[in-house]
Protein backbone atom coordinates (compact mmCIF):
# COMPACT_ATOMS: atom_id res chain seq x y z
CA UNK A 1 0.00 0.00 0.00
CA UNK A 2 1.33 3.39 -0.66
CA UNK A 3 2.27 6.30 2.28
CA UNK A 4 -1.11 8.00 0.89
CA UNK A 5 -3.27 4.52 1.00
CA UNK A 6 -1.45 4.54 5.05
CA UNK A 7 -2.73 7.93 5.96
CA UNK A 8 -5.92 7.55 4.86
CA UNK A 9 -6.13 4.21 6.61
CA UNK A 10 -5.13 5.73 9.93
CA UNK A 11 -7.01 8.64 9.74
CA UNK A 12 -9.85 6.50 9.42
CA UNK A 13 -9.46 4.72 12.28
CA UNK A 14 -8.61 7.52 14.09
CA UNK A 15 -12.42 9.32 13.25
CA UNK A 16 -14.05 5.98 14.20
CA UNK A 17 -12.01 5.97 17.49
CA UNK A 18 -13.40 9.49 17.93
CA UNK A 19 -17.11 8.25 16.65
CA UNK A 20 -16.70 5.73 19.39
CA UNK A 21 -16.08 7.93 21.98
CA UNK A 22 -18.32 10.65 21.84
CA UNK A 23 -21.00 7.77 21.11
CA UNK A 24 -20.07 6.10 24.50
CA UNK A 25 -19.84 10.01 26.19
CA UNK A 26 -23.33 10.38 25.09
CA UNK A 27 -24.49 7.04 26.73
CA UNK A 28 -22.93 7.96 29.96
CA UNK A 29 -24.23 11.42 30.17
CA UNK A 30 -28.01 10.03 29.38
CA UNK A 31 -26.93 7.11 31.49
CA UNK A 32 -26.58 9.04 34.95
CA UNK A 33 -29.16 11.67 33.84
CA UNK A 34 -31.60 8.48 33.95
CA UNK A 35 -30.52 7.74 37.46
CA UNK A 36 -30.23 11.12 38.99
CA UNK A 37 -34.08 11.48 37.96
CA UNK A 38 -34.78 7.98 39.35
CA UNK A 39 -33.00 8.85 42.15
CA UNK A 40 -34.86 12.04 42.89
CA UNK A 41 -38.69 10.50 42.51
CA UNK A 42 -37.55 8.21 45.04
CA UNK A 43 -36.26 10.70 47.01
CA UNK A 44 -39.38 12.19 46.47
CA UNK A 45 -41.78 9.70 47.06
CA UNK A 46 -40.01 8.86 50.17
CA UNK A 47 -40.26 12.19 51.67
CA UNK A 48 -43.77 12.13 50.94
CA UNK A 49 -44.63 8.71 52.45
CA UNK A 50 -42.69 10.42 55.89
CA UNK A 51 -44.80 13.71 55.43
CA UNK A 52 -47.88 12.15 55.81
CA UNK A 53 -49.50 12.13 59.61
Amino acid sequence: MTPFGWLVTGFGLFMAGVCLFTYVQIERHAHQNRQRRLARERDGIAQQVQQTP
